[in-house]
């Protein structure tokens, strides 16, 4: 390979999972990542990878839908920025997704599950955790109300290489390391479906128009990157301005209140 090449810049992620004749490896992708009790067989691609789309530097929703043999329909989707309206950001691409399944002559009790799949190359959550596995539950009666709706969450700095790697561990190894490679592994040469990907890196490192493409996109996705950590400075600063003020109104009807008990009319002060 001529070039380093990441995996989790959008359009690598989505060729690599979303390009149609790549069904095996978001099948294994998936098996992999969710352990299901019952293995996925085959999946289609809803969306698939279009170099097209990658044709300019406008960042759009570039996440991979597919459905299942048994009606289990999948989002999977790489993120870069994690600012603080990411939760709501799954939880309404989630609920667009479930939404859709509702046809004219379509009755609930046809809604299959919808499993979002996030890869957040930073941290996002106050622990030490990788994986998070969010449910719609009533903790306090440990109660589940539906297995509809399932988001996991993975973020890759928190993702430690085991000694030995186990099935869950080859794609986050993959997307989380891949960066730095420039030929696979030999603990993951083992695995079919990772050649493959790391073909897709090849190509991209390989073939001028893919490069320039990948370069392309990781330049707008800095300029993304720096418009959202400016945002969330400011967003930050208004919220710690907001706090300020709510505190001097605090202090302020505190010692009108001092005042009041004094005898002191604090409007005549």
């Amino acid at each position: 390979m001529k070039y380093f090449i990441d995996p989790t810049v959008d359009c690598v992620f989505k060729a690599i999972l979303g390009m149609e004749g790549n069904e095996d490896l978001l099948v294994h992708f998936l098996n992999c990542i969710l352990m299901p009790a019952i293995p996925i067989v085959s999946v289609t691609i809803i969306n698939p990878y279009n170099e097209r789309t990658f044709t300019d530097d406008k960042l759009s929703i570039v996440d991979i839908k597919a459905i299942d043999e048994s009606g289990i329909k999948y989002q999977v989707e790489v993120q870069m920025a994690t600012p603080h309206s990411l939760p709501k950001r799954m939880l309404y691409t989630w609920s667009d997704i479930y939404q859709t399944q509702i046809k004219k002559g379509t009755n609930y009790s046809q809604l299959q599950p919808v499993i979002s799949i996030w890869l957040l190359t930073h941290s996002f959550f106050n622990d030490t955790k990788p994986h998070h596995h969010f449910q719609v539950w009533d903790k306090d009666n440990d109660l589940l109300l539906t297995d509809n709706c399932s988001i996991h969450v993975f973020e890759l700095a928190k993702w430690k290489r085991p000694d030995t790697l186990q099935a869950n561990d080859f794609w986050l190894y993959f997307f989380k390391e891949g960066k730095n490679w420039k030929e696979l592994p030999e603990s993951l040469l083992n695995v079919p479906q990772l050649r493959l990907a790391m073909k897709t890196l090849e190509q991209f490192s390989e073939r001028e128009a893919e490069y320039h493409r990948y370069q392309s996109r990781q330049d707008a996705i800095r300029v993304q990157l720096t418009q959202e950590a400016e945002f969330e400075q400011e967003r930050a600063l208004k919220e710690q301005a907001e706090i300020r003020a709510d505190k001097a109104e605090d202090k302020i009807a505190k010692l009108h209140e001092i005042l009041k008990k004094a005898g002191i009319d604090p409007n005549d002060v």
